[in-house]
């Protein structure tokens, strides 16, 4: 599979998420919310309302007790990967065929064991570039930031398979994903504003009122999450060339001039859609006077338009207006003397009427 270097500017991802999610918000966001209440709020539940399997230690560098849940720590291990699959699985099919349905979280289900090695193999890498320093533990952390999109849309590639196709396609890309995601980052900082009102008014004292006051805060986050992984999507798609920008800046082995889709996009596999890519960033100039033909008919352009000098002034119709093989046949009935000729040899007698007139 042919991997491509993305110099689209981080503004027109944005802008094609947004074009993506107009008037389909609501569903989106309810998606990624059920993602992130599965993901972060079921632990954050096990560790501040549930004393079962809680274990209380030492921390140094915070010079306080900390309280540890082990099923809050056994849930994430074990279903960590799973969930990440199905939210990948969500907007992939969102993204390609506008089938918005929240239950596709859950499709990690159908390949659970792989979404767990694949999460723990990859944490290991990470681990241990992060080993050496804090940044090759994230610059390893964009070099497999697509290996859970990769296993999505084809479950059937083994997990060092996804490893290896999210190294290469991120060859040249982590710097732009770094940048697409901290564009988001004053969207985020402007809806955590609620949580730390509710949370500075209401000043919960227990644990249970410190949950229920993260839940109704977190509210506000997932629409700029679900903006954010949505851009994510789409550069996962420009990655692969389902997506493709080739305008000579962007998606180089190409020179198109306009946005479109490839291989399974807008209605689906059949790749014929246009999803709303092409209308973001504008389709191609057509010459003067020259239409854009309908599809599924020949690219033919009048010949009056086109560049072999003939002239511009006549009609393209006029060729029509005067058929001159049509006219051939009439043309001797303008002329009485030639209409004569064939009736002259017909007035002579008959070889067999002239012994009559010699009697």
């Amino acid at each position: 599979m042919n991997y491509y270097i993305i110099n689209e500017p981080c503004g027109a991802i944005r802008a094609n998420a947004r074009q993506l999610m107009n008037n389909n918000w609501i569903q989106v966001v309810l998606g990624v919310a059920l993602y992130y209440v599965l993901l972060v709020m079921v632990p954050e539940f096990f560790q501040n309302c549930v004393s079962f399997g809680a274990i209380t230690q030492w921390n140094g560098y915070l010079q306080q007790n900390q309280t540890i849940s082990v099923i809050a720590a056994f849930y994430q291990m074990f279903f960590s990967g799973v969930f990440v699959a199905g939210l990948c699985s969500f907007l992939l099919y969102f993204v390609r065929l506008r089938d918005i349905n929240p239950g596709y979280i859950f499709n990690g289900f159908e390949y659970y064991l792989k979404t767990l090695l694949l999460m723990i193999v990859m944490c290991v890498f990470i681990f241990l570039w992060t080993v050496l320093l804090i940044v090759p533990g994230i610059i390893a952390a964009f070099r497999y930031s697509q290996c859970f999109y990769v296993l999505a849309d084809d479950p059937k590639k083994g997990i060092m398979q996804c490893i290896d196709e999210s190294r290469q396609m991120m060859t040249g890309n982590k710097m732009k994903l770094f940048l697409l995601d901290l564009s988001f980052i004053g969207w985020l900082l402007l809806s955590s504003i609620p949580m730390a009102v509710l949370m500075g008014i209401l000043q919960p004292d227990n644990t249970i009122s410190y949950f229920v006051i993260m839940f109704v805060g977190m509210i506000p986050v997932y629409f700029p999450i679900a903006y954010m992984q949505t851009a994510n999507t789409i550069f996962y798609e420009m990655l692969t060339g389902h997506m493709r920008a080739a305008d000579g800046t962007s998606h180089r082995p190409f020179n198109e001039a306009d946005y479109y889709w490839n291989n399974g996009g807008g209605n689906g596999s059949s790749g014929n859609g246009d999803n709303g890519y092409r209308q973001t960033a504008g389709t191609p100039q057509q010459p003067q006077g020259v239409s854009q033909p309908p599809q599924g008919t020949p690219s033919m352009r009048p010949l009056e338009q086109d560049s072999w000098g003939v002239p511009t002034a006549q009609p393209a119709a006029a060729p029509a207006e005067h058929p001159a093989p049509a006219e051939q046949p009439t043309a001797p009935a303008e002329h009485p003397a030639s209409a004569e000729q064939p009736t002259a040899p017909a007035e002579q007698p008959s070889p067999a009427e002239q012994p009559t007139k010699t009697e």
